[in-house]
C-alpha cells in the first residue's frame, strides 16, 4: 500500500496562477482542513511548480485518480475537502479536463502580467547562471587545496 491514499498538488509557482487567485492561501487552507479531519497520514497536500495549464488557474490535481480542478478559489477548498477528499465525489463545476501536454491560455492577461512573467523568467536564468558560477568557484577552490 502507498504511504498516502491521496496526493493533492497545488500550482504555487507558475507564472500566472497568482493573477487568477491565491494558490498559497488555497494550499494553507487545504493543509488546515485535512489536518482538522485527522487525515494527515492519509492525504498529502503539496505545493507544485507550474502544471502547464496556465490561464485556467489556480490549478490543483488530486491523485491517484488524476482529477484536475481549475479556477479554484479559497472559498472552494472546504467543498473540495468535504466532497472529494472525504467522500470521493468529483466536483464537476470545478473539474478541468486537462488535455495531454501544455494547454496554456494566456492571451487574456494584460501586457503587464506577461511582462512580469518575462522578467521572472529572466531573473530565473540569471539565478541559474550565478548558481553554476558559484559551484564552479567552489569546485575550483576544492581542487586547488
Amino acid at each position: 500500500m502507498a504511504q498516502f491514499e491521496k496526493h493533492v498538488f497545488i500550482c504555487t509557482q507558475g507564472p500566472y496562477c497568482e493573477f487568477d487567485g491565491d494558490p498559497t492561501a488555497i494550499f494553507d487552507r487545504l493543509k488546515r482542513l485535512v489536518g482538522a479531519h485527522g487525515l494527515n497520514e492519509k492525504i498529502r497536500i503539496n505545493k507544485a511548480g507550474c502544471l502547464n495549464q496556465c490561464g485556467h488557474g489556480p490549478m490543483l490535481v488530486v491523485y491517484p485518480e488524476a482529477t484536475w480542478y481549475g479556477n479554484v478559489q479559497v472559498d472552494d477548498v472546504e467543498e473540495i475537502v468535504d466532497r472529494h477528499l472525504l467522500n470521493g465525489e468529483v466536483i464537476e463545476r470545478l473539474r478541468y479536463i486537462a488535455p495531454p501536454g501544455n494547454n496554456k491560455h494566456v492571451d487574456h492577461y494584460p501586457a503587464e502580467v506577461r511582462a512580469f512573467k518575462d522578467a521572472t523568467e529572466e531573473m530565473q536564468k540569471k539565478r541559474a547562471a550565478l548558481r553554476q558560477a558559484t559551484l564552479a568557484q567552489i569546485q575550483a577552490r576544492a581542487q586547488a587545496e
